[in-house]
């Protein structure tokens, strides 16, 4: 998900996958900017805005999409004092072959349902270009919920519906699209100033037995000053199953 929270309010969520290690563009997206809403006076907020980032590996929802290599992502967002917001996300891809560069468009609707509950309906569609752009292009529709637990910290859900994300295999994504069910949690506490720690946790489930079912979760820290925010999260797959360290940094505005 592309749409990201005026700067100058805090979000204690993974604030968007994109801008984090663990690249879930839409999940916590979608998180983020409900966040907004339950800070008091965010309606009266800049009403655009964007993050520059540069991580030393993209990885969305436990698949490598630069193929151990640094990626780059760009995003914008515009959000209105009706609740509704629209994104703009762009992403380097692996330069070793197939799709060269990712472009998400992205809206989303929020409702607060008290000072700690948000709820949110988003839609957003993934493309590619480059070689085998055609077998990694997806939309999907999802339904998120962000709860502040004060010093519990937040917690936040979300479940996806895609008519036409690629199956997983063993390598990854495989050719055809039977469509999958994605289910993610995550949770964010500040320790210590500016210092927080982030998990998440998230499973695949492609529709009519084509594919695999495969899991994803990370567990990470993050420092922000001012606009910006470093990041360092150590990220386990099941498809392959495999682990590894994520660093990054980003810039919003």
């Amino acid at each position: 998900m592309v749409v990201e929270p005026p700067k100058n309010v805090v979000t204690a969520l993974l604030v968007r996958g994109r801008t984090r290690v663990w690249d879930r563009p839409l999940a916590v997206g979608i998180a983020a900017l409900a966040a907004v809403a339950t800070v008091p006076g965010a309606a009266d907020a800049q009403t655009w805005g964007g993050t520059l980032s540069v991580v030393s590996e993209r990885v969305s929802r436990g698949l490598s999409l630069s193929g151990e290599h640094p990626g780059a992502t760009a995003d914008f967002f515009y959000r209105d004092d009706r609740n509704w917001a629209l994104g703009l996300g762009l992403g380097t891809l692996n330069p070793d072959g197939g799709a060269t560069a990712e472009a998400i468009v992205s809206a989303t609707r929020w409702w607060q349902v008290d000072d700690h509950r948000t709820l949110t309906l988003s839609g957003a569609y993934y493309d590619y270009t480059g070689p085998g752009a055609g077998r990694l292009r997806y939309s999907e529709i999802s339904i998120g919920s962000l709860w502040d637990g004060g010093a519990w910290g937040q917690w936040g859900g979300t479940v996806s519906l895609s008519p036409d994300l690629a199956a997983s295999s063993s390598r990854g994504y495989a050719v055809g699209h039977p469509g999958a069910t994605i289910v993610e949690l995550t949770w964010h506490r500040r320790l210590w100033g500016a210092l927080a720690a982030d998990l998440g946790w998230g499973i695949v489930s492609p529709w009519g037995g084509e594919g695999s079912s495969y899991r994803f979760a990370n567990g990470g820290l993050s420092y922000t000053a001012g606009a910006w925010r470093f990041t360092v999260s150590r990220l386990y797959s099941s498809v392959p199953p495999q682990q590894r360290w994520v660093a990054g940094v980003a810039w919003s505005f």
